[in-house]
């Protein structure tokens, strides 16, 4: 008898823990200025051409390039120059399946400041960018969205959006 019961509280310890620990990952979680969880789509990052960190003023004004993430030989030529990005204002989350479909959800751009681009060369416009869209993956976009494609989008450059942007391996 005395065994089951230290079995039990073990167990009723473990789960305790557990649970304790899935409540602090909720609570240290990053978050966008907005407030909503800050995730970097991996499978948009794998297929961008070129990924900066550059200052947005406005979504349909060119952006000035801070830093280029990749290529690292781009780094040189790219950086402080100013680069014309045709989709800014297309940047914005799907909408979860669990929502009403209301006005739609909000936008990537929250105000002017430094922001993660997951770029690739436009076919529409020369020498202009557009955001990389978000590739399909398993479960992703949800069914009932329109398109094999998710939206583009753009992330805060943040240290927590940095941290997690280096850790996707990128192919040199």
């Amino acid at each position: 008898m005395r065994l089951l019961v230290g079995r039990l509280l073990v167990t009723a310890l473990l789960f305790a823990g557990w649970i304790a620990y899935l409540g602090y990952l909720v609570a240290t979680r990053p978050l966008t200025p907005d407030g909503r969880s800050l995730v970097l789509s991996r499978s948009q990052l794998l297929v961008s051409d070129l990924d900066v960190v550059a200052q947005v003023d406005d979504p349909g004004l060119p952006v000035k390039v801070e830093e280029v993430l990749y290529p690292p030989e781009e780094e040189q030529k790219l950086k402080g120059q100013v680069l014309k990005v045709i989709n800014l204002d297309d940047c914005h989350p799907l909408p979860l399946p669990a929502q009403p479909q209301g006005p739609g959800e909000p936008p990537d751009w929250t105000g002017p400041g430094r922001y993660l681009l997951p770029l690739r060369h436009s076919a529409e416009a020369k020498d202009a960018y557009e955001v990389a869209p978000t590739p399909p993956t398993a479960g992703y976009p949800p069914r009932g969205v329109q398109g094999l494609l998710g939206p583009p989008r753009i992330y805060p450059a943040t240290n927590q959006a940095l941290a997690q942007y280096h850790q996707v391996s990128k192919p040199h």
